[in-house]
């Protein structure tokens, strides 16, 4: 009796779950790695082959539907990977809780507290080597799942051993090279330009624009994926042999044949190169003739044990018929198990098989899926141009650094732009006073102080500064600083010179203010918070003046210019003299000084 082979079932629900478990096991390996301080991007691979094979253990096999489920899960998971290993990553930079740190990424990466271009870039290299690992593995996963159901009792057209005309029609990988180069093509279209944009991204200073059309790259080869893995199949099955026996037509699937040990036609394993006919000698075709010919005859015959792995390679397509036929295949049904019709598509690999005589036979090969390919460019093209386009509006967005406070988060990797200079023969900088309407604000003005000689290589420079607009702004220190009011927010603004840092900067100004005899609130003075990497202090005061009788809050800022020089800002809430316009001021401020500024309410409020 033949061993018995059965064909397991697909559990989705199962499936589901063996997926979520190995895209677990790629999440621990991602933070892991990251964690360790090496590039976890290899981690995608360990996602994607864990989530597929995870679907293919519990749920008995790899379908199209099971491939689809476990690929949305690799995306997802991906993403949750990729953002919790940077949260963890803040946690002990910002002192704040994993699932804190988790929450504020996107307001980071909105403020541009967090460097764009590093964490999208990252997350795009992940999803590039996700994808390298699986297409390979739901290829392969498909292919097994493409092997035939077994059938369970096949009528017999004839008695006896003996069959009237057997006719072998040899599948042709050669002819379907067309279909399978275009199919791979669409899904791999995007890669190279993906590369290419991630790499001039990173030529260009990490830029976030590149990056996110990189990525939509990456996502376009996910999405075409899908698209593509018919053609990809549709190719393996042009492995088979396709047989005639009188009225029926058989499908022979040669590894398994060769696997039945009395029907063995050669001695090549299929481990490296999977059997074909293209690569039997002569001596081993005649050998194929002789087992397949004994193969028919016994299941027709039924000798043969429904179910055996001898039906399952040598499958009869009783009452086949014919319903679409395309430039590469013909789709179909043929009566199953129970007589319940079964779809089936025959590649056009054969040439001179035709699986009825009321079509044409193929003669010659397939023609490339240009549809494909053309649909994968715009693909693209479309999610490229979608992430550059997101990426190029972050990039244009203020940078905004952390809100002073205990909690204040990371800030940006990035310097704030330097101060433009205006050279000493232009008018008085007095007259240049003006609201920044070229900076798309309405309440903050642009004035210009002078900055210390040499500063910018020359004498007589001055810096641009933003302060609330005003009728009469202070010009102090000979033109050196400058001070201006409105709508209850003060500031001053100056160039300070130090060999120290920021924090020195932000220090001497509270020292100052100490010197004078503020009169601080008891607990009303923060720690400085400083940002060695960026040379960034802040420092959040409150105190009162006139007798106690108004009530004061002051944010101390210092951010490194170049050559010693740091622009220093004192921020000061006026909570009695606030009014309606105080938000939008509030707002543009923190815009101007890439500050998340807080909200102090007005004193009718407070």
């Amino acid at each position: 009796m033949e061993k018995q082979r059965k064909k397991r079932p697909e559990n989705v629900v199962a499936g589901v779950v063996g997926a979520f478990l190995g895209t677990l096991l790629g999440v621990v390996c991602t933070v892991v790695i990251g964690q360790l301080g090496y590039v976890a991007s290899v981690s995608g691979l360990i996602m994607a082959v864990g989530a597929l094979k995870g679907y293919e253990l519990l749920g008995g096999r790899l379908s199209k539907k099971g491939a689809a489920i476990s690929s949305l899960l690799i995306l997802v998971m991906t993403w949750l990977a990729h953002r919790l290993t940077w949260a963890i990553a803040l946690t002990s930079a910002a002192g704040l809780g994993v699932f804190e740190s988790f929450q504020v990424i996107p307001e980071l990466l909105e403020a541009g507290l967090l460097e764009g271009p590093a964490y999208w870039g990252d997350l795009v290299m992940l999803y590039l080597f996700t994808l390298l690992g699986a297409v390979p593995t739901i290829i392969g996963g498909l292919r097994s799942a493409d092997l035939p159901d077994l059938p369970q009792g096949a009528a017999a057209s004839a008695q006896g051993g003996e069959l009237p005309g057997l006719t072998l029609y040899p599948g042709s990988v050669a002819w379907m090279r067309p279909l399978r180069l275009s199919a791979a093509g669409a899904m791999f279209v995007g890669l190279i330009p993906g590369i290419a944009l991630l790499l001039t991204g990173f030529a260009n200073g990490a830029s976030l624009t590149f990056t996110l059309a990189a990525l939509g790259c990456i996502v376009a080869c996910f999405i075409m994926m899908f698209f593509a893995l018919p053609g990809i199949q549709l190719c393996y099955r042009s492995m088979n042999l396709m047989v005639r026996s009188g009225g029926t037509v058989w499908r022979v699937t040669l590894p398994m044949l060769n696997n039945a040990d009395t029907y063995r036609f050669t001695k090549r394993t299929g481990a490296f190169r999977a059997i074909r006919w293209e690569i039997l000698t002569e001596e081993e075709r005649e050998q194929l003739k002789v087992s397949v010919q004994r193969a028919v005859a016994l299941l027709t015959s039924g000798q043969v044990m429904p179910g055996s792995a001898l039906s399952a390679a040598v499958m009869p397509l009783p009452n086949l018929r014919i319903y679409k036929e395309t430039r590469w295949a013909w789709k179909g049904t043929y009566s199953g198990r129970d007589g319940r019709e079964k779809k089936i598509t025959i590649p056009k690999a054969y040439q001179g098989f035709a699986p009825s005589q009321e079509l044409e036979a193929a003669q010659q090969p397939v023609p490339p899926h240009w549809g494909l390919l053309a649909a994968a460019a715009a693909l693209t093209a479309a999610l490229a141009l979608a992430g550059a386009g997101l990426g190029w509006t972050l990039d244009g967005g203020g940078r905004k650094d952390p809100a002073p406070g205990s909690s204040a988060p990371l800030p940006s990797p990035t310097q704030t732009a330097q101060p433009s200079a205006i050279p000493s023969a232009q008018p008085d900088p007095q007259s240049l006073f003006h609201v920044g309407e070229e900076l798309g604000y309405e309440l903050t003005a642009v004035g210009y102080i002078k900055a210390p000689d040499g500063m910018f290589g020359q004498s007589g420079s001055y810096v641009d500064a933003h302060v609330p607009y005003s009728e009469d702004p202070s010009y102090l220190e000979d033109g050196c600083a400058i001070r201006s009011a409105a709508h209850g927010m003060e500031v001053t603004v100056k160039i300070a010179q130090t060999e120290g840092n920021a924090a020195d900067v932000v220090d001497l100004a509270y020292e100052l203010m100490v010197s004078s005899g503020t009169d601080f609130y008891e607990d009303g003075v923060q720690e400085t918070h400083y940002f060695d990497e960026y040379d960034i202090a802040v420092k959040q005061v409150s105190y009162f003046e006139e007798d106690r009788t108004k009530v004061r809050v002051a944010v101390l800022y210092a951010d490194y210019k170049q050559d010693g020089c740091y622009l220093s800002a004192a921020i000061v809430y006026q909570p009695e003299l606030m009014d309606e316009d105080y938000p939008a001021l509030l707002s543009e401020l923190s815009d101007a000084y890439a500050l998340n500024l807080p909200e102090i309410p007005p004193m009718d409020e407070a």
